[in-house]
């Protein structure tokens, strides 16, 4: 049997282009991959598919990309002559912005670039004030997912989706990518122009513009340097540096199906890229925003923050605004008591030790299987809950520990949809619990039931170790939500016991 050949030397890509970006040679990484320098030509011919100088060419400016970076950082700290040092003998800079070339690459190659500032008024818009800068570098230069509540009328989008979005181009050129999310085409396309009006009046020249995209000129990949989509778009094949959702909630998602949809779509760009900024100001009790803002790092500028561009919140009032909405536009603050019908219920650890009741409103599996049991408590009640994404008959082992531990004495079936035979199914499977099982035929109209049971939410007590969904489902109901059946439960359990009447 012949001796097998040597075994073939496999290059991390990855590695190289870091290796490139640190202004190793050729010979260095050829070392750091114990292979020769013609082995690694064979390699880029095998793998990419064509020679090591074609792409040497093409991957050493990101290592200049990192070492300017790298020298803005050194200067920033104090050390200018060190950064100064660093650019004249790595980069070629001198003290005088080299002669342009028609043929030239965008990024800036002169040693002092402008700043923000300059960059800004340069493409016509104001100077920013110095919050409205802190708000750029905030949503610019962070690398970690973020959430930036601005008071309406502050810039958010200007100095952060447009301006900043530009700038950075104008610093790092072809290393520079960034999603814009937001929820319109117009809006989007919007966007595209005043990018592509800033880099332009700024000097950078752009390969291609359309009413989606910019791409500047020698950049590399399938990636653009902007790309603008809608909030249900697909985010597939796209591999951004950096993602953008500018007000993805606002005050006409009236829906809960709207708010789940916004948060999808947050999920789905997290999943592309980590360096995700949300940027707006709060516009519902339960939107993106709420289910963000203990989670995520965040930078809040409220109303007072920039005097100059504040408005008259009183003569707004006068005129006879929401004071609702200016709570949340311009203070950045959710009214307490919100817009559902259950804002005003309490919350209590668990459900106090004692007998209690329990309804269960059906599923056949096409909606949520939901349990409510309920005890007197103080002047009010107080409530567990539980739900299943399954039919009814498919929950009775997963019920009955439950049952057990909340001494439920008595259980109500809603037995609208099924008739009675689900009752003696139930006396049979908990024929040892000492469990009384009764029907209850509803004839009130559904949502009018919840909403007796919203006008005393004041009184209901609702167990924290409840079912997540069921809390969900309770407390963030209105008309148009998905799912109703925890609430529905709830309602009903209480019309059952004759402290609540529905209208039919």
């Amino acid at each position: 049997m012949g001796k097998r050949g040597p075994k073939t030397i496999q290059i991390n890509w990855d590695e190289f282009d870091k290796l490139l970006s640190y202004q190793c040679t050729q010979k260095e990484i050829a070392a750091f991959f114990n292979c020769s320098v013609d082995t690694l030509e064979n390699r880029c011919i095998e793998d990419l598919g064509e020679k090591l100088s074609e792409v040497w060419d093409k991957r050493k400016l990101a290592g200049k990309l990192r070492l300017r970076k790298i020298q803005m950082q050194i200067a920033e700290g104090g050390s200018a002559p060190m950064a100064i040092f660093l650019g004249k003998a790595l980069l070629g800079q001198t003290d005088q912005p080299p002669p342009k070339k028609e043929d030239e690459s965008q990024v800036y190659t002169g040693m002092m670039p402008k700043t923000f500032q300059e960059f800004c008024t340069d493409a016509g818009y104001p100077e920013p004030f110095d919050a409205q800068v802190e708000m750029m570098k905030y949503g610019i230069m962070e690398n970690e997912p973020r959430l930036l509540l601005g008071s309406r009328g502050y810039g958010k989008t200007d100095y952060i989706t447009i301006l900043g979005v530009a700038y950075d181009i104008y610093l790092y050129g072809v290393n520079s990518s960034t999603l814009i999310i937001s929820k319109s085409a117009t809006r989007n396309t919007s966007f595209i122009n005043e990018i592509a009006n800033a880099l332009r009046a700024n000097g950078v020249r752009l390969e291609k513009q359309n009413a989606s995209t910019i791409r500047v000129k020698g950049m590399i990949g399938k990636d653009d340097s902007v790309e603008a989509v809608p909030l249900g778009s697909s985010l597939r094949t796209r591999h951004p540096k950096r993602v953008i959702m500018d007000d993805p909630a606002t005050e006409e998602d009236h829906s809960e199906a709207k708010r789940a949809a916004t948060k999808r779509k947050y999920d789905e760009a997290y999943k592309l890229c980590n360096n995700i900024i949300i940027i707006g100001q709060p516009a519902h009790k339960f939107d993106l925003y709420a289910h963000l803002r203990d989670k995520l790092k965040k930078m809040e500028v409220p109303h007072g923050t920039i005097p100059e561009l504040d408005v008259d919140l009183e003569v707004m009032k006068i005129a006879g605004v929401d004071p609702a909405s200016i709570e949340m536009s311009y203070h950045l603050r959710v009214p307490e008591d919100g817009s559902s019908i259950f804002a005003k219920i309490k919350e209590i650890d668990t459900l106090p030790v004692g007998d209690t009741v329990a309804f269960l409103d059906p599923s056949d599996g096409g909606d949520y299987t939901a349990i409510t049991i309920i005890k007197g408590y103080l002047e009010g009640i107080a409530v567990y809950g539980k739900v299943y994404k399954r039919a009814w008959y498919h929950c009775l082992d997963d019920l009955l520990p439950i049952l057990r531990a909340k001494n439920v004495k008595q259980l109500c079936f809603e037995t609208n949809h099924t008739g009675t035979q689900p009752l003696e199914m139930l006396r049979k499977a908990y024929a040892e619990e000492g469990i009384g099982i009764v029907g209850k035929h509803s004839t009130s109209n559904k949502h009018s039931t919840i909403v007796a049971a919203g006008s005393m939410s004041h009184m209901i007590h609702l167990a924290k170790d409840s079912d997540k969904l069921y809390i969900d489902h309770v407390v963030k109901y209105d008309e148009t939500a998905k799912y109703d059946d925890a609430p529905d439960s709830l309602a009903r359990g209480l019309e059952w016991l004759g402290l609540i009447r529905g209208r039919k």
